[in-house]
């Protein structure tokens, strides 16, 4: 089994649609001036639901809560309540929106993060734009102390066209492939049209995950970022992510869910939160997860 040092240099030499320098990409893409690559500066349709699950948790003030991809802060009102740690990638958008104290520019797939450290892990709108989210899911696990809880939020099924902006161009800019591609795009959206693939899908997973054991593969759709122009809302995704995936792997790391407690909750799982919580008896060394050569988790 690979150490995951030693698998991240395999997967991004294997990988032909991650070239070695995404990561400098990336950086240097969140680090310009324009803000909205940034998220919004308030995010109400979680901000009520983040309060009541720190409050549901009896997180004490000492408690550390670390966001990761804060983004523009909004979330940084916690820090009045509990030792707040806001990360992100962009430095521009730490010093313009987050206390120094505050916060910590960092790439999510390696946190400089304790293990163990943390109680309580909040991610919006952030999981979807790393190359890897695997390793952004690992070093969640390595630094929640167990009994901590998770809050993660991405942009659940990106869509392919929206690194070309298809959405929003008119036809008269666009080749005919394009054309085709924007004219589908509702049809693609269409919830019954989605259904009829993402359900079957999902099933077929679950018995998998009831029939399977050790190795667990945590699924998405690669897409290709858009890190040159910020044209539309997800143009600089990485990565389609499925909830029920992410509740999958949880599972399979021992891990509560409670926003997805039985199975046809998590069958019909659509785009809200996904909140777990990691066991209070889970043993030190299962802190570090581990890579196989094509990214399957144990």
């Amino acid at each position: 089994m690979l150490q995951p040092e030693v698998a991240r240099d395999v997967m991004r030499t294997t990988e032909v649609d991650i070239s070695r320098n995404i990561a400098e990409k990336a950086k240097h893409f969140y680090n310009e001036g324009d803000e909205n690559r940034w998220g919004r500066e308030s995010l109400p349709e979680f901000k009520e639901q983040i309060d009541e699950w720190l409050q549901l948790l009896s997180v004490q003030h000492s408690g550390v809560v670390a966001e990761l991809g804060c983004g523009r802060g909004a979330f940084r009102y916690l820090a009045a309540r509990y030792c707040y740690i806001g990360l992100d990638i962009s430095f521009r958008a730490l010093s313009r929106y987050v206390a120094p104290s505050n916060a910590v520019q960092a790439d999510i797939e390696s946190l400089p993060v304790a293990s163990r450290s943390v109680d309580f892990v909040l991610s919006v709108s952030t999981l979807e734009h790393v190359p890897h989210p695997e390793y952004a899911l690992a070093e969640i696990h390595r630094i929640l102390k167990p009994g901590g809880v998770v809050f993660l939020a991405p942009a659940w099924f990106c869509r392919p066209w929206a690194a070309k902006g298809l959405r929003i161009r008119r036809y008269r800019e666009l080749g005919l492939a394009d054309k085709l591609r924007k004219a589908l795009i509702p049809l693609r959206n269409n919830l019954l049209w989605r259904s009829a693939f993402v359900i079957p899908s999902r099933l077929f997973r679950e018995i998998q995950f009831r029939w399977s054991s050790g190795l667990w593969r945590f699924r998405y759709t690669r897409l290709s970022p858009n890190l040159t122009d910020y044209i539309d809302t997800d143009c600089d995704a990485f990565s389609s992510l499925d909830p029920h995936e992410a509740v999958l792997l949880f599972l399979r790391w021992g891990y509560e869910v409670p926003s997805a407690s039985s199975f046809l909750r998590r069958l019909f799982l659509r785009h809200v939160p996904v909140v777990v919580r990691k066991p209070s008896s889970l043993g030190q060394q299962n802190d570090e997860r581990r890579f196989d050569r094509k990214g399957g988790l144990t």
